[in-house]
């Protein structure tokens, strides 16, 4: 698997936790429910890096 397709990957499971951790916040409104999407706009940030720069992290 090539850098592209592996950051593109990474996005799209950034993109999935921030789409939990939304749904989690419109459930409830417990502390924990934060650390997903918080998890997901990181993980989403790592994967644009990645695939603007040509590099896994």
């Amino acid at each position: 698997m090539d850098v592209k397709t592996s950051n593109i990957i990474t996005m799209v499971a950034g993109v999935i936790f921030v789409l939990l951790g939304i749904n989690n916040i419109m459930q409830g409104t417990a502390w924990w429910h934060y650390i997903t999407f918080v998890i997901g706009i990181i993980i989403l940030a790592l994967g644009a890096y990645g695939y603007k720069t040509g590099k896994r992290f």
